[in-house]
């Protein structure tokens, strides 16, 4: 080939070239994940409800029984009386190591 044919061959690839690099990178553009995928993952990571908080890992917001609740994790235990029970059966009162004015129940 004469150098002219070579040369103009050169030029007309070169041209081409940024039209091609710009289709070759819109069709490997990631659109992201669709709505079903980020269905799935709300719910693996809140799977009482709510959606994830972002930099607080483990905590949901608005999910069943209110802002970060879970309803019904007393299962009918009664309400706190605010002062010391007496031990059952098998334990002992020893006061407690942190903080002497507590007593703890421990068994025999």
């Amino acid at each position: 080939m004469r150098p002219l044919p070579r040369a103009l061959l050169l030029l007309g690839l070169l041209a081409l070239a940024p039209a091609a690099a710009a289709e070759s990178r819109a069709g490997s553009r990631s659109r992201g994940p669709d709505a079903a995928a980020i269905e799935a993952a709300r719910r693996f990571l809140c799977p009482h409800g709510g959606t994830p908080v972002r930099g607080l890992r483990g905590r949901c917001r608005g999910g069943a029984g209110g802002e970060g609740m879970v309803s019904g994790w007393d299962a009918g235990l009664p309400p706190p009386a605010r002062r010391q029970a007496p031990c059952p059966e098998g334990t002992v009162a020893v006061a407690a190591l942190a903080r002497q004015d507590a007593t703890r129940c421990v068994p025999r």
